[in-house]
């Protein structure tokens, strides 16, 4: 009789047989069938994943989803066979088109005919601008990856500590991060060694250098291996930074721009509007639409965060009918993943964000995108809209746009040259659906501090960015109304801002400063302040003394003459006798106690007190009284020790009881903490696996031991989300995405 593990062994030599036989074939084939450098095939051609050069295990994640993916979409047609074959992609196309897995499959299939394993590290990067669109990211490579053994790891900023993802990114093979936590390992983690490293990916590169991230990844290329890496840039519009970064990092690219050529630079199923709406009743308009569309799924942009938190507690006072929602920046990481998860579980509901949520986010059955505020270029514009019409879906999209906004030219500038590029068509409210909501919010705002608080942030904020635009010949806020605009937001008067006094130079440098991260440069001066107070400490007095002295004579030798110290000591003055001996550590000696004196009978000792009239009282004959009653005491010694003794066993017993009772109190305390924990951990025991984290894409490679314990995890439901990516379970609303915590899946 054959014994399991015996048994266990023939089948997984077996596999691995054909592994590596299948593997000698798609390296045949992917060579054979690589197509020509320069080749684009044609718009609107459906070729099915099976005739790809790819292996079983990725077929089979892929059709195995929700909704299986059988058919490449234009990008995907274009792009895969490409990448197959090793070659730089620099790939163009709308969004909601299905980038992500134009990326993701050859991620997978470059490392699977590398024959990769947790044991040989990172193979792969994918750099995201945001955390939500990483979490996206990662969601469908565990769908497309669900029979591989791969190791993959998802690196954003939020919750999880560092260190906890030192231990375990060493030994992850696909790693999908923001580029600051991607630094941050490479410079940190001394066992995240990426000289094997076969791909690099940069999804919406454009939205990575328009965050501000242009200095991280130069240094992130610098520490990648050129030779051997293969690297994909997408993104939804083609900039000049953009071709600047794939010049940097790009060898001999292939340029894949699908829609180049066509009539409309959105989605055919996309119809696009806009309304003029004078400043002072926007808020009116906004929610109008909102009582409007109770029955749709829609996402409100505006320009600011302050913006989004006042129009959220508002719209939640005012209890529209719907579910109302807030996306932004100000949020923590877990929030953020929370909502997110939320509002792509409701059919209906309203989700107020900035355009944190307007590159790359797969939001699944969106009705409606509305523009509240005009954004600043024709890419956000298009990367806003795009938020619905996804893939091969209709939506609707308007924009808001004040009178000076149109005047100025705003649309010209959408539309550019050719007009049938975004073809926006004026419509006009209908005044029986508006429902004016002004002096309602200046009624909560009058009564509610808080909210009074987030109307000034929200006027503040929206008129700094209409400041802070570059393009002034549309945006200037000469042309508002700033004060109907302050009562439109229910408040009593209008803030006075000093910023708009500033010059053309200091608006300059406000705007540069823009999109610096805050929380990020407090920390770096806070590191900074700690390194000096150390060094500082270190150095000690005589150190200062030398440093102030060398510090000194350098400035003497400086131009600036402002600052002239009288006396200049030498080193030919160290001999004069005539300079007194210096006591270097006179200050640092402690200085003797004070005594004080409590014998009544020092005349020395004088005790004023001033009566209700001002006077100053005689307190002799009270003071001779108690000099007797001390007296008295002071001779009967054994009555004063024995008085003492009593104090003494009282404070001991009431010490003792508070002991007592503290102890008491420590042990519920940890009592009540272990059985939150004891809730906690059987709540997350009835959740599915997390979002965040590492797993390990476990399938047809892994022995058979570990399919038995590996199981549960690959056998998860995964739902598709439209184009870019596919989203998990129904219970996705309860996940989180930024850990890095090792699970086996199979």
């Amino acid at each position: 009789m054959v014994q399991p593990k015996v048994r266990s062994n023939v089948k997984k030599e077996q596999r691995k047989a054909e592994s590596e036989k299948e593997v000698e074939i798609l390296t045949k084939r992917v060579v054979e069938e690589a197509p020509a450098r320069g080749y684009a095939p044609p718009i609107d051609q459906r070729v099915a994943f099976r005739a790809l050069a790819i292996s079983q295990v990725t077929l089979r994640g892929l059709e195995s989803a929700k909704t299986p993916f059988t058919t490449m979409t234009d990008i995907q047609n274009a792009c895969i066979p490409h990448a197959l074959a090793g070659r730089d992609i620099l790939g163009a196309a709308r969004t909601g088109s299905g980038k992500t897995l134009a990326f993701l499959i050859p991620v997978l299939e470059c490392l699977y005919r590398n024959r990769f394993s947790p044991v040989d590290g990172p193979g792969a990067v994918v750099l995201s601008p945001t955390r939500e669109l990483a979490v996206q990211i990662f969601q469908v490579l565990r769908m497309a990856g669900k029979y591989h053994a791969f190791s993959v790891g998802l690196l954003i900023g939020g919750k999880r500590d560092f260190f906890e993802e030192q231990n375990q990114v060493g030994s992850t093979n696909i790693i999908i991060a923001t580029p600051g936590r991607l630094l941050q390992h490479l410079e940190q983690t001394p066992n995240f060694d990426t000289s094997d490293l076969r791909m690099l990916v940069l999804d919406e590169a454009d939205r990575v250098l328009d965050m501000g991230f242009r200095d991280q990844l130069v240094r992130i290329l610098e520490y990648l291996p050129t030779e051997q890496r293969q690297t994909l840039l997408f993104s939804a519009t083609q900039t000049n930074d953009v071709s600047h970064l794939a010049t940097m990092s790009l060898q001999k690219p292939e340029y894949l721009g699908v829609h180049d050529k066509e009539k409309t630079s959105t989605p055919d199923a996309l119809q696009q509007s806009y309304v003029v709406v004078p400043l002072e009743h926007k808020l009116d308009a906004v929610y109008s639409f909102v009582k409007s569309h109770l029955k749709n799924k829609s996402i409100i942009f505006f320009a600011t965060c302050s913006q989004v938190r006042y129009a959220w507690e508002l719209f939640c006072s005012l209890r529209p009918g719907i579910p109302v929602m807030a996306l932004h920046g100000k949020l923590v990481q877990t929030k953020r993943t929370e909502i997110y998860f939320d509002y792509l579980q409701r059919p209906h509901a309203v989700l107020f964000a900035t355009d944190i949520a307007a590159r790359g986010l797969d939001f699944k059955d969106v009705d409606w995108v509305v523009q509240a505020d005009a954004p600043e270029d024709k890419a956000m514009y298009i990367h806003r809209a795009g938020r619905t019409a996804r893939y091969r879906a209709g939506g609707k999209s308007l924009l808001m746009l004040t009178p000076p906004e149109e005047k100025n030219g705003f649309i010209e500038l959408v539309q550019g040259k050719k007009a049938a590029k975004v073809p926006l068509k004026k419509l006009s409210i209908n005044p029986t659906k508006t429902v004016v909501v002004t002096e309602r919010a200046a009624s909560l705002v009058a009564s509610n501090p808080n909210l009074n608080r987030l109307a000034k942030k929200a006027y503040e904020s929206y008129i700094r960015s209409i400041f802070l635009m570059p393009n002034r010949e549309i945006f200037d806020v000469k042309d508002m109304s700033l004060d109907g605009f302050a009562k439109s937001l229910g408040l009593a008067s209008t803030p006075n801002l000093r910023f708009l006094k500033n010059s053309a130079k200091d608006r300059e440098e406000l705007r540069s400063v823009k999109n610096v991260n805050r929380k990020l440069q407090k920390l770096k001066d806070q590191i900074k302040a700690e390194k000096l107070a150390k060094k500082i400490a270190r150095l000690g007095s005589s150190g200062l003394a030398s440093q102030s002295s060398v510090a000194k004579e350098e400035d003497d030798g400086s131009d600036d003459d402002i600052l002239v110290p009288k006396n200049r000591q030498t080193a030919e003055d160290d001999d004069d006798e005539s300079l007194p001996e210096s006591k270097v550590h006179e200050v640092s000696q402690s200085r003797k106690r004070k005594k004080i004196r409590i014998d009544i009978s020092n005349t020395t000792n004088k005790r004023i007190v001033f009566g209700e009239d001002g006077e100053e009282e005689d307190l002799k004959g009270m003071i001779k009284a108690n000099a007797g009653a001390i007296e008295h005491i002071g001779n009967d010694k054994e009555g004063l020790e024995q008085a003492t003794d009593e104090y003494m066993q009282q404070v001991r017993e009431r010490l003792r009881s508070n002991f007592e009772k503290d102890k008491a109190d420590e042990k519920e305390r940890v009592r009540a903490k272990h059985k939150k924990r004891r809730i906690q951990e059987k709540g997350a025991k009835d959740e599915d696996e997390p979002v965040h984290g590492s797993a390990i894409l476990a399938g047809d490679s892994v022995d058979s031991d570990s399919e038995a314990s590996a199981s549960s995890s690959s056998s998860a439901d995964t739902s598709r989300s439209d184009g870019d990516s596919a989203a998990g379970e129904d219970d996705l609303a309860a996940q989180e995405a930024m850990a890095l915590s090792l699970i086996r899946g199979t």
